[in-house]
């Protein structure tokens, strides 16, 4: 991890483009939500440390990362974890991309993550349910004030519920945002 300290004594981490609170400078709030994160990862990773200058806003992603990883729909994990990557790769944010690869990879399902790669606007697997939330997860992304009800119906003519389509948008909603607090702080690298 490159690192540089700043006038305010604060440092950047990772190509960052802001100061933050390195891990063991971090007390209270700060303190504690990365405590738990490496209770969880092992480590403090670089995008929590990006808002490390706003402890409460630190505490609250990894509440939200939390809690949207958590949603107890029937989507496989494999493909939460494909909508994670399609939203990254779409968006163009190699840190969230590289992350949700291995995780992809780690399950088995590194063809897939090449797949998502290579071809993210019109890759198919050719298994209907998981085509209708990667079609959804597009749109989405790239033509959010285009979406209408008639998506998420076609969702549900999928095989999907009401919660599964509501954890696919959240996934897709918190990466949106995610990607863009790495792109416009400097986490351009690889995570």
């Amino acid at each position: 991890m490159t690192s540089t300290t700043t006038t305010t004594g604060h440092t950047t981490v990772g190509g960052g483009w802001i100061a933050t609170v390195p891990p063991e400078d971090a007390t209270g709030v700060l303190a504690e939500a990365y405590a738990k994160q490496v209770e969880k990862i092992g480590r403090v990773s670089e995008l929590t440390q990006i808002g490390s200058l706003y402890p409460e806003l630190v505490a609250q992603r990894l509440a939200l990362y939390q809690v949207v990883d958590a949603t107890p729909s029937d989507v496989p994990e494999w493909a939460r974890r494909a909508v994670a990557l399609l939203t990254s790769v779409l968006n163009g944010c190699l840190h969230c991309t590289v992350g949700n690869t291995q995780k992809l990879v780690d399950a088995g399902y590194g063809p897939l993550a090449d797949a998502i790669k290579a071809d993210a606007r019109r890759h198919s697997t050719g298994d209907r349910p998981i085509d209708a939330i990667f079609t959804y997860t597009r749109k989405l992304v790239l033509r959010p004030a285009s979406i209408v009800e008639a998506d998420v119906v076609a969702l549900r003519r999928a095989g999907w519920s009401d919660l599964d389509i509501l954890d696919v948008n959240n996934i897709a909603a918190y990466y949106c945002y995610i990607n863009r607090v790495a792109h416009g702080l400097g986490l351009q690298g690889e995570a």
